[in-house]
């Protein structure tokens, strides 16, 4: 078993606990959105703000892509 293959298998394993990460991301997400309202670009806490936001979203995009192969890869099996 390769490396590859074993690391999957883990991903895989934590598949029910990807949907929880999922909505706490959902859930920061809608908080961002709140909080950009106030945040003009001249603030302090814009830059921070915008970090948020980039975290939040390549978070969102890393384990929904992980969710939705461990999904497709338990429907292959």
């Amino acid at each position: 078993m390769s490396k590859m293959s074993m690391l999957l298998d883990l991903i895989a394993a934590q598949r029910e606990q990807m949907k929880v990460i999922l909505a706490l991301l959902i859930m920061s997400g809608l908080l961002l959105a709140l909080s950009a309202a106030f945040v003009e670009p001249g603030d302090q806490a814009y830059p921070i703000l915008i970090i948020d936001i980039v975290l939040v979203v390549v978070a969102f995009i890393f384990f929904s892509s992980a969710y939705w192969y461990c999904t497709k890869r338990a429907m292959d099996d």
